[in-house]
């Protein structure tokens, strides 16, 4: 007897396994709420009655009207109470791009398809400012109810949590033709007691800087996540719940004044503007082809970096200038955040005499004031001194080393001044002027005697020497300076090199126009002395001085063989 009952009893499980495979697999779709507002994060959950690897769910048709995220996917099978379950489960977040009415379409699982849904995405309202007994809300301020266009406004953010969120996402505010940007804090989480409950507190701050006049509202930051939740299924099991959340916090009226129809120039608005000159022009000497390094910074205060106005240097369109890209940065003084534009360049200046840098001046709106200023950086007068002769090198500050020239000095220079000597000093020192000059005159003669007796006796053709090219010395100071690779050094000595060759020339380009030059090579140089003249204007530059010497050579072995008084040997 005790056999045939658990025989039944096996019997019963048997079937009690069996039954779902005999009843109907279904698959079902549902959303956590049917309204849901712009911005607003969702969940959509789909289920199938069953575990097989066959169901795959596929999300592309939902990306048209959705920011989609990626589905998580789980299993569960049960037995309880009798009561055998098997069941997969997709959650899929998701996130509205308008404003309207819209349908989540019925998705296909294998042979299973869902039921459609329709929702409604409502602009952001008040209902969202908290969830249930106020375990989670946001707090927002403005600095200041009132601004100008593009005067930036702060809003700061406090957000208030009790409960355990899970994936929490904070979302920036929103304004219509502004743009927003987040300000980096020291400390950004607390705790305080509100109310008999412990919260934690979320500090953040943002930069609002509109760019359209009149009443506005600045939309509240979002907060998205889900708050988790665990309740007991029975003495061994737990079952966890997660709530998805959308909290926003109170919106935040602002007005924006228009730019004043009497203020002139491009519009800037700031309580603070400064121009900075970053280099002392009037401490160095400077000289003609010489490159004048100068160096500009523009502060100014509570205005975002794509806010900086250009800085226009009003040069004198015959000046040479090369300019650097201009540097753009942040940063903080005296606790109020500062945006800086530099413009590093340099100045070549062409002939002696005074060179004016014209007066730069930036217009502004002080907000403090309600006024326009103008801030400037007064004109400056540079004496610029003729080109040293005979340099070969210069110093890091760009001031010039003469050297010592290879060629006698003029008779006039060689000889001493007797203005304050005595007649008797005189005619002694002119009396050793004649004896050296007789001396020499009798070694003249004598060597040339020596000359015409050898070249009798020689019996083999004389060999004519190639006449040494007056450049020999600036090319041998110009291949020294390109050893050593420093730009301003080969600046100067190709200039001196260049106008051995050519005493007109007033720019290194010059060089490229010898007509025995291929014309790839007369390309190369050309490219190579315009790095070189931009390697002059600062570090940031990059130039080959292995490439220009190999290219000097050329040109200098062009130039020497195509010399009209070199001899050239033409077979008739």
């Amino acid at each position: 007897m005790p056999f045939i009952q658990k025989l039944i009893n096996v019997s019963l499980l048997l079937i009690a396994f069996c039954m779902p495979a005999m009843a109907a697999t279904q698959a079902t779709a549902s959303i956590s709420s049917n309204t849901i507002y712009l911005g607003d994060t969702f969940y959509l959950t789909v289920q199938v009655d069953d575990t097989g690897s066959e169901y795959q769910l596929d999300t592309s048709q939902l990306s048209e009207d959705f920011n989609v995220g990626s589905p998580s996917r789980s299993q569960q099978t049960s037995y309880i109470n009798g009561d055998f379950t098997q069941q997969t489960t997709w959650t899929v977040s998701l996130q509205a791009k308008s404003v309207g009415q819209f349908t989540i379409p019925a998705l296909q699982l294998d042979d299973l398809k869902t039921q459609a849904i329709n929702i409604e995405v409502k602009q952001p309202g008040k209902q969202q400012q908290s969830t249930a007994s106020d375990t989670i809300f946001i707090e927002n301020s403005l600095n200041k109810d009132s601004v100008y266009i593009d005067q930036p406004v702060i809003v700061d953010t406090k957000i208030f949590v009790s409960e355990n969120v899970a994936n929490g996402d904070i979302q920036p505010p929103t304004l219509d033709d502004a743009s927003i940007e987040q300000v980096q804090l020291d400390q950004q989480q607390n705790q305080v007691i509100r109310n008999g409950l412990r919260y934690r507190v979320f500090h953040y701050q943002y930069t609002v800087t509109p760019s359209v006049a009149g009443d506005v509202s600045i939309t509240s930051p979002l907060l998205t996540g889900s708050v988790r939740q665990v309740t007991r299924v029975n003495g061994w099991q737990d079952r966890v719940k997660n709530t998805p959340i959308n909290i926003r916090g109170n919106n935040l009226p602002l007005t924006v004044k228009a730019m004043p129809a009497d203020f002139q120039g491009d519009w800037l608005i700031s309580e603070d503007v400064r121009l900075i000159e970053n280099n002392d022009l009037q401490a160095d000497t400077h000289f003609v082809g010489e490159p004048i390094t100068r160096s500009i910074s523009l502060q100014v205060a509570s205005v975002a970096l794509d806010k900086m106005p250009e800085i226009n240097l009003n040069y004198d369109k015959a000046l040479r200038v090369y300019p650097d890209q201009d540097d753009l940065k942040q940063g903080t003084i005296d606790g109020t955040i500062y945006s800086q534009r530099t413009v590093t360049h340099a100045i070549i200046a062409n002939k002696a005499g005074q060179l004016v840098l014209p007066e730069i001046k930036i217009a502004w709106w002080n907000s403090k004031t309600e006024k326009q200023e103008f801030t400037t950086l007064p004109a400056q007068t540079l004496t610029i001194k003729p080109a040293p002769q005979g340099v070969n090198q210069t110093s890091s500050n760009n001031t010039t080393q003469p050297t010592q020239s290879v060629t006698a000095l003029p008779a006039e220079a060689a000889a001493p001044t007797l203005n304050n000597q005595s007649n008797q000093q005189q005619e002694t020192q002119l009396l050793y002027w004649q004896i050296s000059t007789l001396v020499l005159l009798l070694l003249l003669i004598a060597f040339s005697f020596y000359h015409v007796r050898c070249t009798r006796n020689l019996k083999l053709a004389p060999t004519t020497t190639p006449k040494k090219s007056k450049q020999s010395s600036p090319y041998k100071a110009l291949v020294a300076a390109l050893k050593d690779a420093k730009p301003n050094q080969v600046y100067l000595a190709l200039l001196q090199y260049g106008q051995v060759q050519q005493p007109t020339m007033s720019k290194l380009q010059q060089l490229c126009e010898v007509n025995d030059l291929e014309s790839d090579v007369k390309q190369a140089l050309l490219i190579n002395l315009q790095q070189l003249e931009q390697a002059c204007a600062g570090k940031t530059h990059q130039w080959d001085a292995q490439q220009l010497l190999k290219l000097i050579k050329m040109h200098h072995q062009v130039t020497t063989t195509s010399d009209p008084n070199q001899i050239t040997n033409i077979n008739p």
